[in-house]
């Protein structure tokens, strides 16, 4: 059966034989994978959807249009995904999005997963050297119904654009799609979010913003004990930090107020496949901090569709495993939690929010409350995993949209727990979760099973890797502090920011 695998999964260098096993184990033991195994995909030509004298040519391009198999003449909603990362989570929820009835583009960067779905109406570039203007571009030639962010750069991107652009109806869609722009200083803002969130009665920790090393002394000097430094534009739980000292604060103030470099950005673009931290690197930019209160427990998380202030369905989840202390989740366990569907409704309803939205929380060990900690205002990885009615975000965004009733769409599984992929089977194939819970592999998509199964860029090829030891002997630790600090936007983005 190994022989039937095609030769650049055959061929992976994993760190150690475990997950070379583990790819065939998992890839030749599911039919609907071994039906295409060995069939190659045969290259997709790519095809400009302008005419050579359009000066949106160079910044906009997408490939020939999906199969007329797949095309469905009832689907006339059309809804375009952005991102400026490489989240699995955005290719689930494109093949969700489809199921619900919508079609579905894509603008990513070139090596995105979601890249090599046959469903994708339109797949787009999103352009590191000018983002906001392919962003842009693609939104007044596409014409979508909705579009929905995946990231926080995708956020700030649409926001700057809905400020500052001439064309109404763009204007019009990033309103409807994320909300009015009075709202958006306050997304983006993890303070200014958790001041609305309190005036609108929401259990929350003692919080404030860090102008400067001043009111983080004033902040150590009325709150002794453990608290939590973050700072704004981040995800993933990279650009927190959990604070034990006063020395250790006033060091982690300074390093995480240090605009990016470039020897980082480089370091990215290069062994990440991740360009658009050249952005922040010429622009010198400086991410705003706050400070939290720490909550002794463990983190949950909980995803929403939403419109117009209105909250539509939600799953609630709390962290089985974690990357690392304040890493994505890797494993959750689905709960029903009233406090947190009430805090995410009360939040929804004051911003006006429409889309996909993700809630994180702290659950306090001794009494249970749920502490909101912060919002990820864009697609989480939960908000792709349909169980049921009342808890299929896609279905219900979709009904809306399309100004019909949901329909009862089966859910994925009757587990309580929830693996995403390809994250746990990457780090610990032999997890007992893998086989107890429900592993979130998308065997529908044989192709992107393919892509997730593959090693990071970063350990892909033999120069990559000789690059990473090079890099790693040359920076040593400051380098390697450097990238905890500043890096964003791989892997899952339900965050752990205090367990």
């Amino acid at each position: 059966m190994a022989d039937r695998l095609p030769s650049r999964v055959r061929n992976c260098k994993y760190a150690n034989q475990q997950h070379d096993l583990g790819v065939e184990r998992v890839l030749s033991n599911n039919p609907l994978v071994n039906k295409s195994m060995d069939k190659r995909s045969a290259p997709l030509k790519l095809t400009s959807r302008f005419e050579p004298q359009s000066p949106m040519a160079d910044a906009v391009r997408s490939f020939t249009p999906m199969p007329a198999a797949h095309r469905n003449p009832d689907r006339d909603l059309h809804i375009l995904l952005a991102t400026t990362g490489h989240l699995p989570s955005t290719a689930r929820l494109a093949m969700e999005l489809h199921d619900a009835g919508a079609r579905v583009s894509l603008i990513a960067p070139p090596n995105h997963p979601a890249r090599v779905l046959d469903i994708i109406s339109h797949r787009v570039l999103y352009s590191a050297l000018s983002p906001k203007g392919s962003l842009e571009a693609a939104l007044q030639w596409l014409r979508p119904d909705l579009v929905i962010p995946c990231d926080e750069r995708t956020v700030r991107d649409l926001h700057q654009i809905c400020l500052r652009t001439p064309h109404r109806d763009v204007r019009r869609l990033i309103e409807r799609s994320v909300g009015p722009t009075e709202i958006f200083s306050i997304v983006t803002s993890r303070d200014a979010l958790l001041e609305l969130a309190r005036r609108a009665g929401v259990r929350l920790p003692a919080s404030m913003p860090l102008p400067d090393a001043g009111a983080l002394d004033r902040w150590i000097a009325d709150h002794p004990g453990r608290f939590v430094m973050k700072a704004d534009g981040s995800w993933a739980g990279f650009g927190v930090r959990i604070i034990s000292d006063a020395g250790t604060a006033r060091d982690a103030f300074v390093q995480m107020t240090r605009p990016i470099t470039g020897a980082l950005a480089l370091r990215e673009m290069v062994l990440e496949g991740d360009s658009f931290g050249i952005r922040s690197w010429l622009r010198r930019e400086r991410s705003a901090m706050s400070v939290q209160s720490y909550i002794d427990g463990w983190p949950a998380n909980i995803g929403v569709a939403c419109w117009q202030g209105e909250l539509l369905a939600a799953i609630c989840a709390e962290s089985v495993a974690t990357e690392s202390a304040t890493g994505p989740s890797t494993v959750v366990r689905i709960i029903n939690n009233g406090e947190m569907v009430d805090t995410a409704r009360r939040v929804v309803k004051a911003l006006g929010l429409s889309g996909l939205i993700g809630f994180d929380f702290m659950i306090e060990a001794a009494s249970g409350a749920a502490f909101l900690i912060e919002m990820n205002p864009r697609n989480t990885p939960i908000c792709a995993v349909r169980l049921g009615p009342g808890r299929d975000l896609a279905e219900a965004l979709v009904a809306r949209l399309a100004c019909r009733p949901p329909r009862e769409r089966p859910s994925r599984t009757e587990r309580d727990i929830v693996v995403f992929f390809p994250d746990m089977w990457r780090q610990n194939p032999s997890n007992p979760d893998l086989q107890n819970g429900y592993h979130d592999v998308p065997w529908e998509q044989p192709a992107l099973v393919r892509f997730l199964v593959k090693p990071e860029l970063r350990d892909r090829y033999w120069v990559m890797r000789m690059l990473r030891r090079l890099w790693l002997k040359i920076g040593g630790g400051r380098l390697s502090a450097e990238v905890t600090r500043n890096t964003v936007g791989r892997g899952s983005t339900m965050t752990a920011p205090s367990g």
